[in-house]
């Protein structure tokens, strides 16, 4: 990626390729943890680099000492009553002006997005442009407060599922309702959290309102979350650090917003155009590797519609290029890191006699991180892919024998934050809507176009 030529046929494609390489040629920094407007660090220092190519480097992260989470809630909880008194008007001037930038600098932010998590251009920009509309309506939203209340301190425990719009997002809305936030980002991808850190340090947000620590070892996360003074928790992405999360005691005072990655099904019965119906699965399952929120890793036929399904799904996976994600000929890139593509190479293994059909090899990747999607069917019905998502591009088919049967796999599959429905027949469109209970829904199209952070209102962080 060091010498990037004409890989854009654009000019958004130019500009975002020319910003490209003002993030890779940026001066590398040292990355402390943040709290109570102090840089703080403990001497014990780990790398990060991007996904796309372990030779960039962004520079030298601290890895937390014992207690720092306790002390970035302290100094949340301290500056907490002040900035709930703070105007509303006030704490707004703070995040307009850091909308201005987003907005200006688009291009750039996008660039930066995919450079710390390997998205393609297309997932980039849908990253920045689905935090300003946050931003947008956070700020619209913040004059009809009313009488109530900011809930306190809020904890926003992200991975790299969405590494800018739903951490960031949670974020502004949580500060502008007067609440103070501690961020604990992914530690694959931290670099846009500490991007938006800049961004409010630099237009006058009072220190102890925003706090961050990032964690090599992922320790302090459950500390984080266990500390009785957080009266606020978003998890978003997937993986066991915020799978566990799940499993918290909790009183019935602590406020939670579950942005946790699900199998995201999709049922496909009957559609109007089989190969439509396929290019969007194909597209909900595969974009972003499989790791976006919405990333649908479980596909529901019948027996009636298995044959066709299968011919158009073969030959379109053939066509699926993987690789650079600045090429915008590249559907999609890497995994978010070398220990996601040995685990993804360990179950395509396991399945191989399940493999129905495969992405063509990837040549002349950088890392081990680069892989070929695959499909799977027909598997053993203790298979942890037929109930768990694995956050990694393979797409299980289950078919069944009825429409009736597809319904009652998708009421026992762990949906998460989405499920899909492929069909011409509007009264099993109604029974969708009606019986399947998911956040968001698609028809007839792919999830890549949902929205992250749809959680992400002033409302749901005001009492």
């Amino acid at each position: 990626m060091a010498e990037i030529t004409d890989l854009q046929t654009t000019e958004e494609g130019r500009q975002y390729e020319k910003d490209i390489m003002m993030v890779l040629q940026a001066e590398k920094k040292d990355y402390p943890s943040y709290f109570g407007g102090m840089k703080v660090a403990s001497g014990v220092e780990f790398p990060v680099w991007s996904p796309i190519d372990e030779s960039i480097r962004f520079g030298i992260f601290q890895e937390p000492e014992e207690g720092i989470m306790v002390e970035a809630v302290s100094a949340a909880v301290k500056a907490q009553r002040e900035w709930a008194a703070t105007p509303v008007e006030e704490r707004v001037k703070c995040f307009e002006m850091v909308l201005k930038v987003l907005v200006a600098r688009r291009s750039f932010y996008a660039a930066a997005v995919t450079v710390s998590s390997g998205m393609v251009r297309e997932d980039a920009y849908a990253e920045v442009d689905r935090l300003i509309e946050v931003i947008e309506g956070a700020l619209s939203d913040a004059a009809g407060m009313g009488r109530k209340r900011p809930v306190g301190v809020w904890a926003i425990l992200s991975a790299h599922n969405s590494p800018f719009a739903s951490p960031v997002g949670h974020a502004v809305c949580a500060m502008i309702a007067g609440n103070t936030v501690i961020m604990n980002p992914s530690k694959y991808c931290p670099v846009p959290v500490y991007m938006f850190y800049d961004l409010c340090e630099k237009y006058g947000l009072p220190g102890g309102v925003l706090n961050l620590v990032v964690d090599r070892k992922d320790s302090s996360t459950e500390e984080l979350a266990n500390d009785m003074r957080v009266t606020g928790i978003v998890a978003s992405g997937s993986g066991e650090r915020l799978e566990d999360l799940m499993f918290l005691q909790v009183d019935d005072e602590l406020s939670f917003i579950n942005e946790i990655k699900g199998m995201n099904p999709a049922l496909v019965y009957r559609p109007s155009d089989m190969k439509a119906a396929v290019r969007d699965i194909i597209s909900s399952a595969f974009a972003y590797s499989g790791q976006r929120i919405h990333s649908c890793s479980k596909v529901i036929i019948t027996q009636d519609d298995q044959k066709k399904f299968m011919e158009v799904l073969s030959e379109y996976m053939k066509d699926l290029v993987i690789g650079d994600p600045v090429d915008d000929t590249t559907f999609s890139g890497p995994l978010i890191s070398e220990k996601a593509g040995k685990r993804f190479a360990e179950l395509a293994m396991e399945n191989l006699p399940y493999t129905v059909a495969k992405a063509a090899p990837v040549l002349d990747a950088p890392g081990r991180n680069y892989v070929s999607p695959i499909v799977v069917s027909g598997l053993d019905d203790e298979n942890d892919l037929n109930y768990m998502d694995s956050g990694l591009p393979i797409l299980n088919v289950k078919v069944v024998p009825t429409l009736d049967d597809a319904f009652d796999e998708i009421q026992d599959t762990e949906c998460g934050q989405s499920a899909g429905l492929f069909t011409k027949d509007p009264r099993v469109v109604e029974r969708f809507n009606d019986e399947v209970d998911v956040p968001q829904r698609y028809v007839n199209t792919s999830s890549r176009g949902l929205h992250v952070a749809d959680s992400a209102v002033l409302s749901n962080f005001l009492a």
